[in-house]
């Protein structure tokens, strides 16, 4: 049976899946990724996945790429640990066509999509992450093809936590939080540390994080992230022991100015800078590679309820990024972009959405990105969306500028496109179980790869003709009152690149299956079991592979403390996320948290 008919046959036997989190009140529970502006999570016509503060805080994570691992439809691409460096993809989209935002502001790297990792937030001060599936470049623009990472942080929280962990690998790391109010202005400040000897040559890391949030009533706030990273890159990015140094400095502000005429009005303005320090081969004499990007944005939006269910939301938007380089040279590109929504409630049970933006570039011309999606109840317990958009991607300027040895980029590559479509059910059934199905497909134009003929030619960047994808993304949860928690979510995916003859370093890198499962089991006398295990089929173009990951964490409080065991890659499995990157074997933990959570 060829994969395209397993997908269909899957989605005819299961044709109920759901995302994460339709907890709680699911139609008032409001969500801030899947539209222009908030909007209650019964009235999404896309499918949206939540993982949950408290989710976060039960399970064996310790990074947002580690939390990603729970959504099923995240591929996630390790070649650092604990977030060190990885690459996101989502409906077999490659790690460049995934957007990442925080709190809504771009953090997409101009340089290279290896970097839109690097999320300057530590995990304690995370508050929730809602994942956007399938194109979003009418709502944010570039870079949208297979979806959208929200990283919502903590906005009210009071008080103070912080841990210490030890572990294998010569494992040192520590965070902690705090948050105060007095009168109007609301502080937080979150620090984490994480250090390793490493597993192998090379793979040492040490990385910190700092983050500031400054808020004035419900009107205005601004935040400070910074974020420093030094990693062992051995096999990163070829066959050599490299070395790599980065950091992340993000400033984001945001103010609501009130209403005029029915319309409320806010703004935002951010500034980002990263730094890359790159040394391709340890033991040779090449000087290092040393590049620094910076981007600005600001944006002003408008939005109104009007009778009859309308709203409406329209804004614009500009920004610039540039770099200074001596691998890459001395870059600009600057962009200026205009969007609306509208938004139509019909009765109680059906919604319509309909959005357009429209980028113009200074070096890759004019982008128009329109979305259409519908929902509708047929029953209080059952959802039925479907929609349809397109997006695109500017190319970075690694994929136009960059040489090394293993690799030779050509200026003359271009913006890609896409088309994309998905239907799907949700059932959200009285017993706390949260089901539902989501088929999609993906229609991409000229897509930029990494191609070769032979294993001893460079890496050189190019347009493909077109790439397409179908799959189907099913998922099952359940939250009881008593603490406990089960999701568990798969993914199918086939992807054909009728014009790639030669061999390609990403677009025919992904996992056609992946399963994935994670659990919160309440014991006697305070226990918590945690269990995580991500089961997937890998193929490349050196062939296919299967493995399986299991993580398990351990926890038992006492009062305002609480013991935590956790244990990695326990079946001490033999894997490559990315091609010629090792992953760790097993591994062992312990860590004392104290205050609130």
């Amino acid at each position: 049976m060829t994969m395209r008919a397993r997908i269909s046959t899957v989605a005819v036997l299961m044709a109920l899946a759901a995302p994460v989190a339709a907890q709680g009140p699911f139609r008032q529970e409001v969500v801030v990724t899947a539209a222009a502006t908030p909007v209650p999570f019964g009235s999404v016509t896309r499918t949206l996945t939540i993982i949950t503060r408290e989710q976060i805080a039960q399970l064996p994570v310790r990074s947002v790429a580690d939390v990603l691992r729970l959504t099923g439809s995240v591929d996630v691409r390790m070649r650092g640990e604990r977030g060190g460096q990885t690459d996101f993809a989502v409906r077999g989209a490659n790690f460049g066509q995934m957007l990442v935002l925080v709190d809504g502001v771009r953090l997409n790297d101009a340089q290279s999509g290896h970097h839109n990792g690097d999320i300057p937030v530590p995990l304690d001060m995370v508050e929730r992450i809602e994942v956007l599936h399938g194109v979003g470049s009418s709502l944010f623009g570039a870079d949208a093809f297979g979806g959208t990472i929200n990283v919502i942080t903590r906005k009210d929280f009071r008080g103070a936590s912080g841990s210490l962990e030890t572990g294998s690998f010569g494992l040192v790391a520590g965070r902690g939080q705090v948050g105060a109010a007095r009168g109007r202005v609301h502080q937080t400040l979150a620090v984490s540390v994480d250090r390793s000897s490493g597993f192998m040559f090379e793979r040492d890391y040490l990385m910190t994080g700092v983050s500031s949030r400054t808020a004035l009533a419900d009107r205005s706030a601004v935040a400070v992230s910074y974020l420093w990273k030094d990693f062992g890159a051995n096999g990163f990015y070829g066959n050599a022991p490299s070395h790599e140094w980065t950091n992340q400095t993000l400033v984001a502000a945001d103010h609501r100015f009130g209403s005029w005429a029915g319309w409320q009005v806010g703004g935002t303005a951010s500034y980002r800078t990263h730094g890359d320090r790159f040394i391709f081969n340890v033991r040779g004499t090449a000087p290092a590679n040393q590049h620094r990007t910076h981007a600005t944005i600001a944006s002003l939006r408008a939005s109104r309820t009007m009778s009859g269910g309308t709203s409406v939301t329209a804004g614009v938007e500009g920004g610039a990024d540039w770099i200074r380089s001596n691998n890459l040279g001395n870059h600009t590109t600057r962009r200026v972009s205009g969007f609306g929504e509208w938004r139509q409630a019909l009765g109680q049970t059906t919604q319509l959405d309909a959005s357009v933006r429209v980028d113009r570039y200074t070096e890759f011309g004019t982008a128009v990105s329109p979305s259409l999606g519908v929902g509708w109840w047929p029953s209080s317990v059952v959802r039925l969306r479907a929609s349809a958009g397109r997006a695109f991607r500017v190319p970075t300027f690694t994929e136009r500028y960059y040489s090394d040895p293993a690799n030779l980029a050509r200026p003359e590559v271009h913006a890609e496109a896409a088309w994309a479509g998905e239907g799907g059910a949700d059932v959200f059934l009285t017993n706390g179980w949260t089901l539902g199905a989501t088929v999609f497909g993906r229609l991409d134009h000229d897509v930029i790869d990494w191609l070769r003929a032979t294993t001893a030619d460079r890496w050189r960047t190019y347009n493909i003709r077109d790439v397409d994808t179908i799959g189907v993304e099913l998922s099952a949860g359940r939250t009881l009152s008593n603490g406990t928690f089960l999701q568990v979510a798969y993914t199918g995916l086939d992807v054909q690149a009728a014009g790639v003859t030669l061999l390609s370093k990403y677009v025919l890198d992904y996992a056609p299956h992946a399963l994935s499962a994670g659990a919160v089991v309440p014991l006697p006398a305070s226990l918590r079991l945690a269990p995580r295990i991500e089961l997937k089929r890998r193929t490349r173009s050196t062939g296919t592979t299967d493995y399986a990951v299991l993580d398990l964490r351990a926890s038992r409080r006492f009062g305002a403390y609480e013991i935590r065991v956790d244990g990695t890659n326990l079946g001490d499995a033999s894997y490559q996320e990315v091609l010629g990157v090792a992953m760790p074997g097993r591994a062992v933990s312990v860590s004392l948290a104290l205050g609130v959570r």
